[in-house]
């Protein structure tokens, strides 16, 4: 079978695993004798829509992975849900999921050698054209037309399948992902560093101002490793962000314990990682948090600083808590993502 594969972290993993069994498998690249074409997440749509017709035509199978649908994007008061917002949200999808437009679109850009005046027409050309912004339009309309189109849509948890059905009105099917988890048994136990880590987007959901809060009440050292996608929150720890992720998993080993106070998950991957490392949990009670992770982690109430401070001072204290995790490498390694996948992948060829 020869697979294109358009995403990141578990695609490509699973699509290395189904290369040494004998299948040609594309990463991030199409081409048209393909029998199959698996994306995850709203991040690829528009090198979908590009090839839809070829797909169409060439009878190529479509599975589409929906990573997650926040609630809060697709809120009327949502600031990238204003009018304008919407406008340019529909004139992007126009002029970007036809190829032609595309090339043109992205031909008039900024030249840096040249001087701001004769810059202004592209500046203002980009602005206006190729401003894009994951709102109501790019969810409700964009996004799930395009998961109409799909053979097989899989969500990556119940919950958000649930999403998908209750705002998209897509239906879908659960299939839990995986980790890297041939990388991870390979890392080494460090020396440690740091007492508690968090490792995600420094955004408002996240709530990692919560667990340096919590984690400088008690004396503890913590680092946040992440991109910085809101400035506006600001954290008295070391904070940064590794492109490596051999880099990330050996922070990861350095610290004691993770620490996701997260109100927000689709799937949330690095408690996952955390217990191959053998790592202690301590996780927000969110529903996504239960559903994958079982009774794993120890669970504190969602955004409470106080409960977030005890289950600290639990770990700190009696740190020989048994780690409850076996299951956890067993159900989310790559090779039990592949049985997963494997069994939707021959649903849609029979």
């Amino acid at each position: 079978m020869k697979i294109s594969v358009y995403g990141d972290s578990f695609l490509i993993y699973v699509g290395k695993k189904f290369e040494k069994d004998g299948h040609t498998v594309l990463i991030n690249q199409f081409s048209h004798d393909i029998d199959l074409l698996i994306t995850n997440g709203i991040s690829k749509m528009y090198i979908v829509y590009r090839y839809l017709k070829t797909i169409k035509k060439n009878g190529i199978k479509f599975i589409n992975f929906i990573l997650d649908v926040p609630p809060w994007r697709l809120d009327k008061n949502y600031p990238y849900n204003s009018i304008l917002n919407n406008f340019r949200q529909n004139l992007y999808h126009f002029t970007h999921k036809n190829q032609l437009l595309y090339d043109w679109v992205n031909y008039y850009t900024p030249n840096p050698k040249k001087n701001k005046i004769l810059n202004l027409f592209p500046i203002f050309f980009q602005k206006f054209f190729n401003t894009y912004a994951t709102n109501q339009t790019t969810y409700l309309k964009n996004y799930r037309k395009l998961l109409t189109y799909s053979d097989l849509n899989l969500s990556i948890s119940k919950f958000t399948q649930k999403l998908a059905k209750t705002y998209l009105k897509i239906d879908s099917n659960v299939c839990y992902p995986c980790v890297n988890s041939d990388l991870l048994l390979k890392i080494p136990k460090y020396k440690k560093k740091y007492d508690v880590i968090n490792i995600s987007r420094i955004v408002p959901q996240k709530h990692q101002d919560l667990i340096v809060k919590a984690a400088k009440k008690l004396g503890l050292k913590v680092v946040i490793i992440g991109p910085y996608h809101d400035r506006s929150i600001k954290l008295d720890c070391p904070h940064y962000f590794l492109f490596n992720q051999l880099e990330v998993f050996k922070k990861l080993s350095e610290s004691s314990f993770y620490v996701d106070a997260s109100e927000f998950e689709g799937f949330g991957r690095t408690p996952i990682e955390a217990a191959y490392l053998d790592k202690i949990t301590i996780a927000s009670d969110i529903y996504t948090h239960k559903e994958i992770l079982g009774d794993y982690p120890i669970y504190f109430k969602k955004n409470d600083f106080e409960d977030l401070i005890e289950k600290m001072k639990d770990v700190i204290i009696n740190g020989n808590f048994f780690l409850n995790n076996v299951e956890i490498k067993k159900k989310y390694s790559i090779q039990a993502f592949k049985k997963r996948i494997l069994k939707y992948i021959e649903s849609i060829f029979n």
